[in-house]
């Protein structure tokens, strides 16, 4: 096949990512100039590994990924999330390029969530981990959600 005949190859695009991670800070909520929400927060992603020399797990070196959010779930994140917090995220990736105020170009890669999912909850005023428990069970308090007293074990 050419070259010429290349740039007729169509491939299919696919800009879908799915994450699941803690946050390495607390969220920051801003407003546009319109006043649309946007919430943006890190989140730190490890994989899990056994050791061969010792048989010990342990956890790979971090990585570090910066989530924005929008609209009416950028508040819901800013309300109900925390530095700790584990969260499952679906969206795209996208390039942010800006010019520093040195004068210097730089870029960062982004996910912009379409969804994000707490996977911390409150029962009785503590945090547990996992699904929404019904919410016919009179202890669950979506509104008080609190961090988690082992924070110990986060690593940033």
């Amino acid at each position: 096949m050419n070259q010429q005949n290349n740039s007729f190859l169509r491939l299919p695009e696919q800009n879908s990512v799915i994450l699941v991670g803690r946050l390495t800070r607390d969220p920051d909520l801003r407003r546009t100039s319109t006043g649309k929400a946007v919430c943006s927060f890190d989140i730190a992603i490890s994989k899990r590994m056994k050791d061969s020399s010792t048989g010990q797990w342990k956890d790979a070196d971090p990585t570090f990924v910066p989530i924005i959010v929008w609209g009416d779930q950028a508040e819901r994140c800013e309300e109900r999330l925390k530095k700790g917090f584990p969260v499952h995220i679906e969206g795209r990736l996208q390039t942010n390029k800006w010019e520093g105020s040195d004068g210097v170009k730089k870029s960062r890669l982004e996910v912009i969530a379409s969804r994000v999912q707490f996977l911390a909850f409150v029962k009785q005023g503590t945090s547990t981990i996992g699904a929404k428990p019904d919410e016919s069970q009179e202890h669950y308090d979506d509104n008080n959600i609190e961090e988690e007293d082992d924070d110990d074990d986060i690593p940033f």
